[in-house]
């Protein structure tokens, strides 16, 4: 038998889609409470910026999402009801907009290192200034600018009322992958489309408890199929020891070059050692070697 709690998590979010449907363009809202989640890892992989609908998964009955993705990638969770891509938020009621989505990815640049997940848009138009068209470039350079190798675009479940314009997303968003290496799709339309109706709210498109775990496992999923970080390389560069006549070959990381030849002794110098930079070490010649 179905315990009451697990009939009933519908509620809030259908009552959350209703106040959604009030406000002018249709846009797919939830509750505005959605906090930043951080994965208890030393090295966080993956940033992951969404609106309402990801916002299941920084919801109380998202936990088991949230522990299902933890347990595959280290992440950090910035997901909020009514967000737009690029442009001003919908806002709530009386609720004050949250941050867009190409600001929250700009202010934790330096937070995160192999890729960016994106699953927002579903309050924005497909084309124009403002558009989904608009907003690929800027996340795309954005997360260029940070050094971030991968972006991860969910792609849009095409459900609802906004269905049809849920399609033009999602078949622009697989053509600007196609011409992008660094944009990978996370295929949530197809993913989501063999899904139990019932998982999700009578709008179609929020998700319930099993919806935001099978999100969760669709975004480890695409995190696995990434190619591992490149390790840094090496170089071999022999230097002229000027205390000795015979060379000494030493081992130095390719990039950034260093600035100077820096000589090496084999056995110890009369005067200590001076450190100049990480990972390097200036030694200074006894006058009497030769």
């Amino acid at each position: 038998m179905t315990s009451p709690s697990r009939r009933l998590w519908w509620r809030p979010v259908l009552v959350m889609a209703l106040i959604v449907l009030a406000v002018p363009l249709l846009t797919l809202d939830s509750p505005s409470g959605a906090q930043r989640t951080v994965s208890p890892a030393a090295t966080t992989e993956a940033l992951l910026v969404g609106d309402s609908v990801m916002a299941a998964m920084t919801l109380s009955y998202g936990a088991p999402a949230r522990a299902l993705l933890a347990a595959r990638h280290s992440f950090l969770l910035d997901a909020k009801g009514c967000r737009r891509l690029i442009t001003t938020s919908c806002s709530i009621g009386s609720s004050p907009p949250p941050t867009n989505a190409i600001t929250a990815i700009t202010a934790y640049a330096g937070t995160y290192s192999r890729a960016l997940v994106v699953a927002a848009g579903y309050n924005d138009s497909t084309t124009g200034s403002t558009g989904l068209s608009t907003a690929i470039d800027r996340i795309l350079a954005e997360a260029k600018r940070q050094g971030v190798p991968y972006v991860v675009w969910l792609t849009y479940r095409e459900a609802g009322s906004l269905a049809a314009r849920f399609h033009a997303h999602n078949v622009l968003l697989r053509q600007q992958a196609a011409l992008h290496p660094e944009l990978r799709i996370a295929d949530w339309a197809t993913r989501s489309a063999g899904l139990p109706s019932g998982w999700f709210s009578a709008d179609g498109v929020h998700l319930g408890p099993s919806a935001a775990s099978e999100m969760a496992d669709l975004i480890a999923d695409t995190l696995d199929l990434l190619p591992p970080p490149t390790p840094p390389t090496t170089s071999t560069t022999t230097t002229t020891n000027p205390c000795r006549l015979a060379d000494t070959t030493v081992t130095a990381p390719t990039s950034p070059p260093p600035p100077t030849t820096v000589a090496v002794l084999d056995e110890p110098a009369e005067v200590p050692a001076t450190p100049v930079t990480a990972g390097r070490t200036q030694l200074f010649c006894n006058p009497t070697t030769t």
